[in-house]
């Protein structure tokens, strides 16, 4: 009991092991998806960059730019908006929720993370349709090249699936933390 006291202590919010390597898990994934879409944002720029250079100074723009780019930016976003939740980077405006009592925080804190999992599932389950439609009926944009659309669509879902699954993460350690605050009234703010 004792070293439990000491445990707890140094970490205020113990978390299963099981939790933890989940959660170390789930990191991972985001992370390479941000990663996947960093990488298509300099492709994106070079293509876009190579573009104008060939359109203003050799009169020769680069084919199919507006068409590839417009799919990149499907994967940019939707790769890369777990890794926005995960970094807590997405816009929050605190200024009346930070007047209010931590347990009341916390709530509403869980609140907003419930909703954005029932969204995202939606989002999820709504998009893994379309784009297994899409990729059933050989969907495509015609143009010099003809361009499947069902892999831009299922970058949708997928983004929807890994915000969903951060949102599910935050929303066990905010608990934990509301569990704290419960248990220590007193122990500072969250």
């Amino acid at each position: 009991p004792k070293d439990m006291e000491e445990s707890e202590r140094e970490n205020p919010n113990p978390m299963p092991q099981w939790l933890d390597i989940a959660d170390n898990g789930l990191g991972s994934v985001i992370s390479g998806a941000a990663l996947i879409s960093a990488t298509f944002v300099l492709v994106l720029m070079i293509l876009v960059t190579a573009d104008i250079i060939g359109r203003y100074v050799f009169d020769k723009p680069v084919p199919m730019t507006y068409e590839v780019g417009s799919f990149l930016m499907v994967f940019i976003v939707f790769l890369g908006i777990g890794y926005t939740q995960r970094m807590k980077a997405h816009i929050r405006v605190e200024f009346l929720t930070m007047r209010l009592p931590p347990r009341i925080r916390a709530g509403l804190d869980l609140l907003a993370l419930t909703l954005g999992i029932v969204l995202y599932v939606a989002i999820f389950y709504q998009g893994m349709k379309w784009s297994y439609t899409s990729f059933q009926v050989g969907d495509y944009v015609a143009g010099l090249v003809n361009l499947p659309r069902w892999p831009s669509q299922f970058a949708i879902p997928f983004g929807a699936l890994l915000l969903s699954l951060q949102f599910a993460s935050d929303f066990v350690h905010r608990y934990l933390e509301l569990l704290q605050i419960v248990k220590n009234p007193k122990g500072g703010s969250q």
